[in-house]
């Protein structure tokens, strides 16, 4: 099944891209392109961006996807209010299910609060990618704008993640199995090996254009539902909830 949420696909092409595409391959190409050449933009804008915040998030997806997305910016929440969204069909027990609409901002806000905590950030990352990624704010980008904002507050609290030892499969098990099973923290045990001393932003536009598997992985075996289905409103109701830490984050050493 195409991803439809509009319900204009033999219209407007995949998800109203300005170019009315609608092959695949096509659509992944035009859309990377237009996030390679917004690239260094993002980065110069998140740079500068103190505190970063729910918008600041929103306009770094603006900024990296507004020339091929005419709604780039724009939140589930703002455009498919009434639209659940799963990677896999949402029958399936290893179906990844993501945030609903409606919560979407506090799923975000949670994620940037406990990053604010940078000696558990650094010992933790995993959590706040999951987080971000549970989350999943937009229709199409997630992977990419997330990863952006997750660079920054890494390097807001003197660390990295060398994502050249990252393998893209083992990657995205680990932070599917981290969205179902967060107090089992399989993405801190996985990207913990791989953090690093803060390195200079400088090397993040071909860092970040070197990841294997960036371009269209939102794409991969997303499906959605309406929210008016009782299979979909019973899901919510029994799906865990994301592990609150009621201590709260301590204060920002920066």
């Amino acid at each position: 099944m195409t991803f439809d949420p509009f319900g204009d696909f033999e219209t407007a092409g995949y998800l109203q891209n300005s170019l009315q595409l609608k092959d695949s391959t096509e659509v992944k190409e035009s859309e990377h392109f237009a996030f390679e050449l917004s690239i260094e933009e993002a980065l110069a804008y998140l740079a500068k961006t103190k505190p970063i915040d729910y918008t600041s998030v929103l306009k770094v997806h603006e900024i990296l996807f507004s020339g091929f997305y005419p709604w780039a910016g724009k939140d589930r929440n703002e455009l498919v209010p009434h639209l659940a969204v799963f990677k896999g069909l949402h029958g399936d027990p290893r179906a990844t299910v993501f945030e609903h609409p409606n919560a979407i901002k506090m799923s975000v806000d949670y994620a940037l609060e406990l990053a604010a905590d940078h000696k558990r950030f650094r010992e933790r990352p995993g959590e706040v990618m999951g987080q971000l990624a549970f989350a999943h704010p937009f229709l199409d980008g997630n992977g990419r704008t997330i990863l952006l904002v997750f660079m920054e507050l890494c390097y807001r609290a003197r660390f990295a993640i060398d994502w050249s030892k990252t393998t893209k499969d083992d990657y995205l098990r680990a932070l599917s199995d981290e969205i179902r099973e967060p107090r089992e923290r399989h993405l801190d045990h996985y990207l913990k090996p791989f953090v690093v001393d803060i390195a200079s932003r400088d090397e993040w536009p071909a860092t970040i254009s070197s990841i294997r598997g960036l371009d269209g992985l939102d794409k991969e075996g997303i499906t959605y539902e309406s929210l008016d289905n009782p299979e979909v409103q019973q899901i919510y109701k029994t799906y865990r909830a994301r592990p609150l830490d009621t201590s709260g984050p301590q204060e920002s050493d920066d």
